[in-house]
């Protein structure tokens, strides 16, 4: 399912230019070591360790102040000669080594990413012997996740399971509280049920490969959004949740229903667009960060969707989209996409496919 890495970009940044600090500015890393940082991001976010390792290692380490020094640190012991697990904070034995076996398999499959295929057929073996005699028909990991999620729940930890490409992923949470919530889209607004989750044991492995620097904000399904929501620490009146997650899924979930089929990238593509459509504050961070994490490779949903974002604005207007004003970037980011989804209706309506080449221009 497709999910979203969020960032969350303080909303005193407008005012920082020109209003007076009465205490001097807090220490900043060098733009090389900010650079590094925005390598290794995007490198584990197509699940490549040692690419993160090598741009961390070829910036000075003297240029990685604060929070970024002890990243830095994180990341080169994290993913150095054998696997650190950050388990230590799970009581319950059966969930802390269920956590462990993802750990090991998240682990060996960003150092080793030629090595997926075997590392996950390893992982399938543990977690059958892990579970016992309920998982011996379970052929792949599609039939024993089902199996796992019922134990994990009866151990006290909801699960969210599956692929979030191009691992297999293991979220686990305590606390969850249902809400309804009405969403304006660019397409018309949307009611949709919303899960507040809490009480974190593991937000995945985009999370665990980043030493927990950043993980997925939430996710959508047809049925409901799930919000992750320790990640948005300005609250759930801010900007950041309203547009990033509620925005970013309900464009997921309204996608889903309208356009059945569509790849993780397309539905990437689409919600990104609403976020730079509505974005005002956290417009800027966002930005940065498709134009920093791009790739070719359409099984990194995430960042190759950035790609074309970026691509397909640089086109509409004619400048790199950071490089004008943000009125000029909303209104061509709406307009790609009523664009995009006016071209996936005709498709539909004369039978052919969209995949691919839908939003190419």
């Amino acid at each position: 399912m497709p999910r979203t890495t969020f960032r969350i970009a303080p909303l005193v940044f407008a005012l920082a230019a020109v209003l007076p600090s009465a205490h001097a500015a807090p220490p900043a890393s060098t733009p090389a070591a900010t650079a590094a940082i925005a390598e290794s991001t995007n490198a584990i976010l197509q699940g490549d360790s040692q690419r993160a390792v090598s741009a961390l290692r070829a910036s000075p380490a003297d240029g990685f102040v604060e929070k970024d020094a002890v990243y830095r640190a994180c990341m080169l012991a994290r993913h150095a000669d054998a696997p650190v697990f950050a388990t230590d904070g799970i009581e319950d034995a059966f969930a802390r080594q269920i956590l462990h076996d993802y750990q090991d398999y998240w682990w060996h499959a960003m150092k080793a990413p030629q090595q997926r295929a075997q590392l996950e057929a390893k992982l399938l073996a543990t977690l059958r012997k892990r579970i016992g005699p309920d998982a011996n028909d379970a052929k792949d990991m599609d039939a024993l996740e089902p199996i796992l999620q019922g134990q994990l729940l009866a151990h006290g930890y909801r699960a969210q399971l599956g692929r979030t490409m191009p691992l297999r992923e293991l979220m686990m949470w305590r606390k969850q509280e249902t809400r309804p919530w009405k969403v304006d889209l660019p397409g018309g607004p949307y009611t949709v049920k919303v899960e507040l989750l809490e009480d974190w044991a593991s937000r995945g492995w985009t999370s665990y490969g980043r030493c927990e620097r950043g993980s997925a904000g939430g996710w959508a399904t047809a049925e409901a959004l799930y919000a992750v929501v320790p990640s948005y620490t300005e609250g759930l009146d801010s900007e950041a949740f309203r547009v990033v997650f509620l925005g970013h899924e309900t464009q997921h979930f309204a996608d889903q229903n309208a356009f059945p089929g569509l790849a993780s990238w397309e539905l990437e593509y689409r919600a990104k667009l609403v976020e730079l459509a509505q974005a005002r504050e956290v417009s800027a961070k966002r930005l940065g960060s498709f134009i920093t994490a791009q790739g070719d490779d359409p099984d990194s949903p995430h960042t190759y969707a950035n790609k074309r974002v970026v691509a397909d604005l640089t086109a509409r207007l004619g400048a790199s989209p950071d490089k004008v004003s943000i009125e000029r970037l909303q209104q061509a980011a709406r307009d790609q996409l009523v664009e995009d989804t006016a071209r996936r209706k005709a498709a539909a309506s004369q039978g052919t496919a969209t995949k691919g080449d839908a939003v190419a221009r």
